[in-house]
């Protein structure tokens, strides 16, 4: 049967880091104040980009947790994809470091002498549920007075926003208080969620569950993960597939048909579906629960019992933080 192969890269991005100030209910990282801190470094930077310009891309965008937490390191990085030739089309970020309007300046203007031209900027109830507001409108001032693009993500929560004080975050049970209680059923049609991390949980409170039989009973190929129209490679060299948070596959791997030895969950996902690592799990003693929000909910679930129940040590089930951070 054919194998997997991720050959030609369409768009994406590198995650410099797990850290972050927030612990966002809509995260597919799972990104946490407790998350590991490290972050990528000069010679991962170098072979990422490498891989990257190899898949045909010759831009990325800069993300995180949030890449802004050490400056220093993200302009190592922004100085490797200069080297290998990699644009960078915007840089996230959640303003939760903004404060003085003399500091930002400063630091846009280092990330523009590298090259940054843009900072998408997060907007949401999500993000406003850990960082007041003020932070993110005194950093889009201060990018309107360097003259940084902003790719506000997402413009249209900005007014709902506003009905708060912005001087203190606020929870999205206020939201609901405010605006009704479909206020929260709604954001998915506002809000691109991918059904992975943090994001499964919030998105099963508004969808409820699927029958696990039923899920397994249609249980086919994985064709996603080698979706590459949204790609991302992480701080460790990894390339995440399909946007599968909690897989991976080196950097150095790509290009080329996987081997089924050295990637046999992965493989069996591509192959099979769910049902697969489900299958894998089984073997291990996982028991699924009744129900699931979608087949990606199953498999998370699965793999995380792979990895932390059953102690599996796999370089397919990285990093181990996804995994063992809520």
């Amino acid at each position: 049967m054919k194998r997997l192969v991720i050959d030609s890269l369409l768009s994406g991005g590198v995650i410099t880091n797990y850290h972050c100030t927030s612990r966002c209910a809509h995260c597919l990282y799972r990104c946490a104040p407790e998350r590991e801190r490290a972050y990528m470094g000069r010679g991962t930077a170098l072979a990422v980009f490498a891989a990257v310009r190899r898949g045909g891309c010759d831009s990325v965008h800069i993300g995180g947790g949030e890449p802004l937490l050490d400056l220093g390191s993200l302009e190592a990085v922004l100085d490797a994809a200069a080297e290998t030739g990699v644009g960078i089309d915007y840089l996230e970020t959640n303003a939760s470091w903004f404060g003085d309007p003399g500091e930002a300046a400063d630091l846009l203007a280092r990330l523009m002498d590298r090259g940054v031209r843009t900072l998408l900027v997060s907007i949401s109830p999500f993000h406003n549920e850990h960082i007041p507001f003020a932070r993110v409108k005194g950093l889009l001032r201060a990018c309107e007075a360097a003259g940084m693009g902003v790719f506000p993500w997402v413009a249209d929560f900005h007014g709902d926003l506003e009905r708060f004080d912005d001087n203190t975050p606020h929870r999205l049970g206020e939201y609901a208080l405010a605006m009704g209680e479909e206020y929260i059923r709604e954001i998915p049609r506002r809000y691109w969620l991918h059904p992975g991390g943090r994001a499964i949980d919030f998105l099963e409170g508004i969808f409820g569950r699927v029958e696990t039989r039923e899920l397994l009973r249609l249980s086919a190929g994985c064709r996603e993960l080698a979706d590459t129209t949204h790609f991302h490679f992480d701080l460790y060299g990894n390339y995440i597939p399909g946007l599968c948070s909690g897989l991976s596959i080196a950097a150095g791997d790509i290009g080329a048909p996987l081997e089924e030895d050295r990637y046999p969950l992965i493989t069996s996902l591509y192959r099979e579906g769910v049902r697969g690592v489900c299958d894998a799990a089984r073997r291990h003693g996982f028991e699924p629960a009744p129900g699931y929000l979608n087949k990606c909910h199953l498999c998370n679930e699965a793999r995380r019992f792979l990895a932390v129940a059953a102690g599996m040590e796999s370089h397919e089930l990285m990093p181990a933080g996804y995994y063992t951070t809520r």
